[in-house]
C-alpha cells in the first residue's frame, strides 16, 4: 500500500478525486510509494501558480504528474468543457487535461532545479505525466495524447498503478543519460521538499481561549505516535506533564472525524473539558463530541428512564457517585439511547477507575465495526483526583490487547521551566529537546508570613504590567480554593484586579487551584504552595 501525503482527503474534494485517491491507495505491489495530492506551486519557482492533482514518486522509476477530470467531458470548436453531476451548465478549460498534466510536470522539474540545482539527483529524476477521466470513456485519440497516457472509467475497474508506472512520457526518458532513476535517498529528499513531515496544531491560545489562537508545531516524537495510533484498535499513550498528551488527542479526533468518522473526546477535568468543547467547535467539527466525562454521562442519563435514579447534589458520598453511580447509569443510558462512537478518546486515563471506564467505552462502541479506543494518561504523578492514582497495570488489565506508546519529550514548557518543576516536584522522567528555548529564569522564593508572601506576589504582577504583559495572560496557582487561600482576602494584586478563573474577565488577573488548571495553559503562571514555600 501507497504513502498518502495527506493520509485521508479534505470533506471538500471532489468525489472524482475521492476515487481516484482510494484507487492508488488500495493499489497492490505500491509499498515503495509515496503519493501526494493537491500539490500547489508557488509563482516563486515557476513564473505561475500551479497545481497539481496527485504526484506520483516511484523509487528507481520516476514521479507521474497526474491531472483528474471528473463528471462529463466535451469538446466543442477548439474548447475543452467538463460538467460535474447535476450541474446545469458546464465548466469552460483554459487548456486540454493533458496541457495540464504537462504544465505541472514542467512546473514541478523547474521547482526541483531551483531547489536543488540543475545538476542534482533531485533534478535530473525522470518526470512524466498521466491524465485521469475516473467517469467517462476515453475521448478519440488526437496528436494531443495517446491511448497509454489516459486512465478512463473503464481503467478504474482495475488496479491503475501498473498504468502509471509504464506512463509513455516517463518511458521514453528511461534512455536519456542526462537522466538518471531516483535512488530511495533522492526521493525522500524530494518529499521533504514538496510535503514535510510535519504538523502544525491551530490551538486556543493560552492568553484568552476564545480570541486569540496560536500554531503549536509537534515534535516528532508526537507525530510518531499520531501515526501508531491510527493504526491500532487499542492504543494506550503513555507521558509525564509537559508531553502534548491533550495535544495528540485532539488531533487525533481531528483526523478521524476529517475521514467520516464519528468521534468522542472525553476527559476527567471539568475546565479541561470545556476547554476541549470550544476548542473543537472553533474547528468546526461536528462530528466530534467533547467534554468532561461526568457531564457527558449526566445528560446521557437524563434523557433516559433513569433520570429519577441519580441523587441530586448532596444526596449521596462524592466518591461514589462520581466514581461509581455516573458510570453504572451512564453505561445503561447509553444502551437505552442506542447512541454509538465509532471512536472513543480519553485523555488523563489515570483519574479513572479502569473497569468502570472500560465499561462505559464497550457501551458507546458496542457494535461499531472497526471501532477504535486511544487512552492518554500520566502514570507518574499527575493522578489529582481520588485516593490514589490509577496504576498502569489496572489499565491494561481492563483494556486487553491495547498497543502501548510512550510520550517522553518535554513540548509544552521552556527549558528552564520542565528542569525546574522536576526539581520541585521530583523528577518524572521528562526529556527536554534541545530545540525548546531556555526561557526567561525561573524565580523560587519562601516566604515565612503571609504579608511577605502576598509583597513578593504583588512585586511580580507589578513587574509583569511593565514588561506590557495582559491581566488575561497572567494566572496564579495555589493548592487550595481562593477564599483559604493566601489571597482569600485580597481583591487586586500589584494593581489588577483578581478573580477566580473562569469569571475573572481580560482586564483581571485569574486564580486558579492547581487541579483545576491541570491540561490548560497561560504564557505567565505563578504557583505557589501554601505554607513557606513559593514558587514563582
Amino acid at each position: 500500500m501507497a504513502t498518502m501525503i495527506p493520509p485521508i482527503v479534505s470533506p471538500d474534494t471532489p468525489g472524482s478525486e475521492r476515487r481516484v485517491f482510494e484507487s492508488l491507495k488500495s493499489s497492490a505491489g505500491t509499498d515503495e510509494w509515496t503519493i501526494l495530492h493537491s500539490l500547489g506551486i508557488s509563482s516563486a519557482w515557476t513564473g505561475e501558480f500551479g497545481e497539481i492533482d496527485f504526484v506520483v514518486i516511484i523509487p528507481r522509476h520516476g514521479i507521474v504528474c497526474i491531472e483528474v477530470k471528473g463528471g462529463t467531458v466535451s469538446h466543442k470548436n477548439g474548447t475543452w468543457y467538463t460538467r460535474k453531476h447535476g450541474a446545469a451548465v458546464p465548466d469552460r478549460l483554459k487548456r486540454s487535461p493533458f496541457l495540464q498534466a504537462q504544465e505541472g510536470m514542467w512546473k514541478l522539474k523547474s521547482a526541483l532545479a531551483t531547489k536543488f540545482g540543475h545538476g542534482s539527483f533531485e533534478a535530473k529524476c525522470p518526470i512524466g505525466w498521466m491524465a485521469v477521466l475516473p467517469d467517462v470513456d476515453c475521448p478519440p485519440i488526437t496528436t494531443e495524447f495517446t491511448r497509454a497516457e489516459v486512465i478512463d472509467e473503464s481503467d478504474m475497474q482495475h488496479d491503475i498503478s501498473a498504468k502509471i508506472s509504464a506512463a509513455p512520457s516517463l518511458a521514453q526518458l528511461a534512455s536519456r543519460r542526462d537522466l538518471c532513476a531516483p535512488a530511495a535517498g533522492t526521493c525522500k529528499r524530494i518529499i521533504n521538499f514538496l510535503r514535510p513531515d510535519f504538523d502544525r496544531i491551530e490551538m486556543a491560545a493560552a492568553a484568552a481561549w476564545d480570541t486569540e489562537r496560536r500554531i503549536k508545531s509537534l515534535t516528532e516524537e508526537q507525530y510518531d505516535v499520531l501515526d501508531a495510533v491510527a493504526e491500532n484498535a487499542v492504543c494506550l499513550v503513555k507521558g509525564p506533564a509537559g508531553t502534548g498528551k491533550t495535544n495528540i488527542a485532539i488531533e487525533s479526533a481531528r483526523r478521524l472525524s476529517l475521514s467520516g468518522k464519528r468521534v468522542l473526546l472525553a476527559c476527567f477535568n471539568r475546565h479541561l473539558g470545556a476547554w476541549l468543547r470550544k476548542s473543537l467547535d472553533n474547528q468546526g467539527l461536528t462530528s466530534v463530541v467533547s467534554g468532561h466525562i461526568h457531564g457527558l454521562l449526566r445528560e446521557r442519563i437524563s434523557r433516559s428512564t433513569l433520570a429519577s435514579d441519580l441523587p441530586a447534589a448532596g444526596e449521596a458520598d462524592g466518591e461514589d457517585l462520581y466514581g461509581r453511580l455516573y458510570f453504572d447509569l451512564g453505561a445503561l443510558a447509553i444502551e437505552e439511547l442506542d447512541e454509538q462512537f465509532d471512536a472513543v478518546i480519553i485523555d488523563e486515563t489515570q483519574d479513572f477507575d479502569a473497569p468502570r471506564l472500560s465499561d462505559i467505552v464497550q457501551a458507546w462502541t458496542q457494535g461499531v465495526k472497526e471501532s477504535k479506543t486511544i487512552l492518554f494518561g500520566d502514570f507518574t504523578r499527575q493522578a489529582l483526583y481520588g485516593m490514589a492514582g490509577r496504576e498502569h497495570p489496572e489499565v491494561r488489565a481492563a483494556f486487553s490487547g491495547a498497543a502501548i506508546f510512550n510520550l517522553s519529550v518535554n513540548c509544552r514548557n521552556t527549558k528552564r521551566i520542565a528542569t525546574q518543576t522536576d526539581l520541585m516536584c521530583g523528577f518524572t522522567g521528562t526529556k527536554i529537546s534541545e530545540k525548546q528555548a531556555d526561557g526567561d529564569p525561573v524565580e523560587v522564593f519562601f516566604a515565612v508570613t503571609q504579608t511577605n508572601g502576598l509583597a513578593r506576589i504583588g512585586q511580580i504582577i507589578t513587574s509583569l504590567r511593565g514588561t506590557g504583559v495582559r491581566p488575561a495572560d497572567v494566572v496564579v496557582l495555589g493548592p487550595r480554593r481562593r477564599e483559604f487561600s493566601m489571597l482569600g482576602d485580597s481583591t487586586s494584586i500589584g494593581g489588577w484586579r483578581i478573580r477566580d478563573m473562569y469569571a475573572a474577565d481580560s482586564d483581571e488577573v485569574a486564580y486558579s487551584t492547581i487541579h483545576s488548571f491541570k491540561g490548560l495553559e497561560r504564557p505567565v503562571r505563578n504557583s505557589r504552595r501554601r505554607g513557606n514555600r513559593q514558587l514563582g
